[in-house]
């Protein structure tokens, strides 16, 4: 991963112009908000080691002037780097940010100068003036004061560009109260000697010091070096790599973050890798992102399907991550690494997302779309991971269930299996929970349903029963006809996989006719008392042998039995499949629900070309 972020870093330093063996550049901020357009300088003039307060100018900001204005943020409560700050109130900030900083700095026995005691001589008898002066002169549009010192901007003094250096990579070396470098020395990442080495450089904070465990060298944190040391310019450019992927290879995930960090294989064209680079950074233009792109996730601008169509030169690593302190912050929780993913399993991923997305059932099943958590209109049920996300949910029931979404997630990627009965219990919850509290059970079965055909056309959904164990299809009788029968055979051919005994066949259609009685029930008397009859969906062997004859009782009594066709498949089904169902309860209820939410499909056609209204 380090070398990934290495390389990443490299290409960004590149794109923008800035040389990684001048460190200045690299580190210096700009101090410009959207309000920016002036600077203010507190002007001195120095003669004979003196310095002499002449007033505050006004100029114009400009990014090319970057590193003469040599801003560098601090910590929010201390000082920045140098004296060039951003303005709060022109008091505080004068006292808190200038003063302070010339103060702090000379009170350091070790960085004792004379021209930084001097200017603070200065600007301390001036304090007054100075202060009347920058009230005067500072609003929202003149928010940044620096200095000029004979008509020289900060960054022309070496003082100045020795400080900023020195104190911005000092995390790099002095932690925990300890001080851990050495000098010329092999650093471990572009293996050259160096003139100095540091050992507190943690790009996302798990390499730490701060437990022992992590430390070689005796466990004495001052030599940390020896376990991991680091030069400056890897640990800038791995710093750049790190800002790089925030800004560009970072995404939302269902309640997650995750980085996609992509390594190049050994001896890949440079020309190669930044067109690649330069086509995520697009894919996060709205100007120019594709419009029918497919996405796998709740990120629109997700980069997985250009990454799934580049060649097998590089590998993908997804990097899942919590970071509640910030992304640049003290935590940083890995939750999940993926490494080594190829672009053509990207390519299979989506493959599969398009076989699934063309099924009938599931383009006829409209949801709500939302885009920034607004609702824009309705579309087709399509695959991505927020259907896995339905049946592992953040939080249900006092109960998290992250850690089962993400290790499905990596199955996914990996291509490992994924246990099918494990998967089924999760989801029969889901649809029970709903159907408990009388919410539409159809959109989560179709989701269900969705994501077993999803994983079965990855190949990875994983059966304890072998293949030999299914049973043998049975032909139904030729006095079995009509359009019903057409309807189901096309259905179970289609979804062969997942209809491969009798016995699910049956269950299946039971559950269709079920459907059936409850819309004629609901249209007679607006209401559906046969759905106590279904046990909250916790269906077993028993219950469905019995509820067959008392749905025919029900249909005969509202004179309105319209299946009989169905009913004889149905038994049919019964007879072939003897009383070894070899079918588990959780099977028997979702192939039951799925049935009742697939009624429709299984409607007698007008003669007009609709549906009857059953």
């Amino acid at each position: 991963m380090i070398e990934a972020i290495r390389n990443i870093g490299e290409y960004a330093l590149g794109k923008e112009e800035k040389n990684v063996d001048n460190p200045l550049e690299i580190l210096i901020d700009n101090p410009a908000n959207k309000n920016t357009k002036n600077i203010l300088f507190i002007l001195l003039d120095e003669e004979n080691r003196e310095f002499k307060y002449h007033g505050i100018e006004t100029e114009e900001y400009s990014k090319d002037k970057l590193e003469n204005y040599l801003y560098k943020k601090g910590t929010s409560r201390g000082t920045d780097i140098t004296p060039t700050v951003m303005i709060t109130t022109p008091e505080k900030t004068f006292n808190n940010k200038i003063l302070n900083w010339f103060k702090n700095y000379n009170s350091d026995k070790n960085n004792k100068n004379e021209m930084l005691q001097n200017i603070y001589l200065c600007i301390k008898e001036n304090k007054e003036k100075i202060l009347q002066d920058l009230k005067e002169k500072s609003d929202i549009e003149n928010n940044i004061i620096s200095f000029k010192i004979n008509e020289k901007y900060l960054g022309d003094f070496e003082i100045f560009r020795k400080i900023l250096v020195n104190k911005a990579s000092e995390n790099f070396y002095n932690k925990f109260g300890k001080i851990s470098k050495s000098e010329n020395k092999l650093c471990s990442i572009c293996k050259k000697n160096n003139t100095e080495v540091y050992g507190f450089v943690s790009t996302f904070n798990f390499y730490t010091v701060d437990k022992k465990g992590f430390v070689s060298g005796g466990f004495k944190q001052r030599d940390a070096w020896k376990n991991y040391p680091v030069c400056l310019n890897c640990a800038l450019t791995l710093e750049r790599g790190k800002k790089y992927l925030e800004e560009n290879l970072n995404f939302n995930f269902y309640g997650f973050r995750y980085l996609l960090i992509p390594k190049f294989i050994k001896g890949v064209k440079k020309d190669i890798q930044k067109d690649i680079f330069k086509k995520i950074e697009l894919q996060k233009d709205p100007r120019f992102r594709k419009k029918e792109i497919k996405n796998l996730t709740n990120d629109e601008n997700e980069a997985l399907e250009t990454m799934s169509e580049q060649g097998n030169y590089l590998n993908n690593n997804f990097l899942f991550y919590s970071a509640p302190k910030g992304f640049n912050g003290a935590v940083f929780n890995i939750l999940l690494y993926i490494e080594d993913i190829l672009p053509s399993r990207l390519k299979q991923l989506f493959e599969a997302k398009n076989v699934v997305d063309q099924e009938e059932i599931f383009q006829n099943c409209e949801i709500d779309i939302y885009r920034d958590r607004k609702k824009i209109g309705k579309g087709p049920l399509e695959f991505n991971f927020g259907i896995l996300r339905t049946f592992f949910p953040r939080i249900t029931n006092n109960r998290t269930f992250n850690k089962y979404f993400l290790d499905i997630t990596n199955k996914i990627f990996t291509k490992k299996p994924v246990e099918y009965d494990f998967l089924l219990n999760f989801i029969v919850k889901k649809i029970r929970d709903d159907f408990m509290q009388n919410y539409p059970t159809k959109i989560d079965t179709l989701k269900a349903f969705m994501l077993l055909n999803y994983l079965n056309e990855l190949n990875i959904l994983k059966y304890k029963k072998e293949e030999s164990t299914k049973m043998e299809k049975s032909i139904l009788p030729k006095e079995i006809g009509g359009e019903i029968k057409e309807k189901t055979e096309v259905f179970f051919d289609k979804f062969s996989n997942f209809f491969d005994s009798d016995i699910k066949k049956a269950i299946f259609l039971e559950g269709v006719l079920a459907q059936f009685l409850l819309n004629i029930q609901y249209q007679e008397r607006k209401a559906n008392p046969f759905r106590i009859k279904l046990k909250g969906l916790k269906l077993d062997e028993k219950q469905i042998r019995k509820l067959l004859p008392e749905i025919q009782n029900k249909l005969e009594e509202y004179g309105k039995n319209y299946y009989r066709d169905l009913e004889s498949i149905i038994s049919n089904y019964f007879v072939s499949s003897g009383n070894d169902w070899n079918v588990s309860n959780d099977e028997i209820s979702f192939y039951f629900v799925l049935g009742m939410n697939l009624s429709d499909v299984f409607k007698k056609e007008k003669n007009n070309g609709g549906k009857e209204d059953e």
